[in-house]
């Protein structure tokens, strides 16, 4: 075991003082300034185990139109008019409207029937549900990501979830 090695073990086994306190809390702002944690990723995290724990149908994205006829927001985003997801259970047709800063989002789920639908939007969530048709909407809508959970009258414990989108 080399000097070093000791000192470890030595420090591991003592309680922390004012000093080692104090060493964490300046470690803690410049590790802040340096590699700041991401707005909304502790969110993201919470509903990503939230997900994985309910043994949830994730939805695959798929998008319908040419995509070099859609408006281009910024470098990483393409703004489209109409996107589907699909499952082996569930297909989700979504249309996008924007109305100036804001967003509106008409829905058709298949098979037809109700739906308990949720948007998630940051720690926002605005619930709705499905005509018998599996139509649904979502009116006066802020700009960002957002995801749709999708649950079933037979199985509300097994929800469809769709990849994150930007509204």
């Amino acid at each position: 075991m080399t000097a070093d090695d000791r000192a470890v073990a030595r420090y591991a086994t003592e309680a922390m003082d004012d000093g080692d306190l104090q060493v964490l809390r300046r470690l803690a702002v410049i590790v802040d300034r340096v590699d700041p944690v991401p707005a909304g990723l502790v969110d993201r995290i919470g509903l990503a185990l939230t997900i994985d724990a309910l043994h949830t149908e994730m939805a695959e994205l798929r998008m319908i139109g040419t995509p070099e006829l859609a408006l281009r927001s910024d470098e990483a985003s393409i703004e489209a008019v109409t996107i589907t997801f699909t499952t082996d259970v569930l297909t989700v047709m979504i249309t996008v409207h924007a109305e100036a800063d804001r967003v509106r989002v008409d829905g058709w789920a298949a098979p037809a029937g109700e739906l308990a639908v949720e948007l998630h939007q940051g720690g926002r969530i605005v619930r709705v549900t499905s005509d018998a048709d599996g139509r649904f909407s979502f009116s006066d809508l802020g700009r960002g990501p957002a995801r749709l959970v999708l649950r079933r009258p037979e199985q509300p414990d097994v929800p469809v979830v769709t990849p994150q989108i930007e509204l």
